[in-house]
């Protein structure tokens, strides 16, 4: 385990050397193949993960079985916390998507040292707060046209994934049309047609997977 690369993580980038030095004991280390799953939907939480490296989906199934993506974590996110601090159920299952390095801290050591460091809670509570306002924001979308949630899932991804060069928005992550569709709640092929509309109106380029956004006004204009 590279501390370097733990001490660069948001959650951790605000504490002094000895801080985080004081901390280094709790980390446990694992590695996920890609779709391996790293707890289930309706799992008693025992730990909050950290990634390291790669990227995992949160994702719920409905009853008839289609699963629904509800976020995307990629390296220098956390989750998990949840469960820990209101000790219920995780609402959702979380798996790699691609192979990782998963950091947990147990609830025993989250308790006793995270939600006592207060620079660390500010920080979860900061996250805490962002993934509330992108929950109040899917709800206004629940009853979009199809072509809308794709545009703001597309939108999304970019503000959460992007990285900005002289081209436009590259949104560091490669997902397919389908788990689009499974983040937006619409059709493989619906999300398909869409893409390449945007394409055709200079919007957005997409190579193996990877899109740029190159007009972010132009994409949420309808």
């Amino acid at each position: 385990m590279k501390a370097e690369q733990i001490r660069k993580v948001p959650l951790f980038s605000t504490l002094t050397d000895e801080e985080f030095n004081a901390l280094q004991h709790i980390f446990i280390q694992r590695s996920y193949r890609r779709n391996q799953i790293i707890f289930m939907e309706e799992e008693t939480g025992n730990y909050m993960y950290l990634v390291l490296t790669g990227k995992v989906k949160v994702a719920k199934s409905t009853s008839s079985g289609r699963e629904t993506i509800l976020a995307i974590h990629k390296a220098g996110d956390f989750f998990g916390e949840m469960s820990l601090l209101d000790g219920k159920t995780s609402p959702a299952t979380v798996s790699a998507m691609e192979d990782s390095k998963i950091i947990s801290v147990s609830g025993t050591d989250f308790h006793k040292y995270l939600m006592n460091n207060e620079k660390v809670l500010l920080q979860i509570i900061n996250v805490l707060c962002t993934r509330l306002r992108q929950v109040w924001q899917k709800q206004s979308l629940s009853s979009s046209k199809a072509d809308a949630r794709i545009r703001m899932g597309i939108y999304d991804l970019a503000q959460r994934h992007g990285v900005q060069d002289a081209h436009g928005t590259i949104i560091d992550l490669k997902i397919t049309h389908q788990e689009l569709s499974e983040m937006v709640g619409t059709s493989r092929e619906t999300v398909t047609r869409v893409i390449a509309r945007l394409r055709e109106e200079g919007i957005l380029e997409v190579d193996q997977r990877r899109m740029t956004l190159l007009d972010p006004q132009a994409l949420l204009k309808e």
